[in-house]
């Protein structure tokens, strides 16, 4: 496995446990606790958009090494 497929694969784990977190942040809301609940959602997704994007570079510069 190159290199680059090793940062994908970490980032893929990454990604992947910020959704399962994201998930039970929302399934373990409490009554009245939609804002607090919404706001951790948010904070989850833009983490997982954040680790998209260089998911994303490692997959183009790999594309470019090949």
């Amino acid at each position: 496995m190159s290199g680059s497929n090793e940062h994908i694969v970490t980032l893929l784990k990454l990604r992947q446990e910020l959704v399962e977190r994201c998930r039970a942040a929302a399934s373990n809301m409490e009554p009245g606790g939609i804002v607090a609940t919404t706001k951790s959602v948010i904070e989850f997704q833009m983490s997982i958009e954040a680790i998209d994007r260089p998911i994303d570079d490692e997959k183009t510069l790999q594309g470019k090494l090949q």
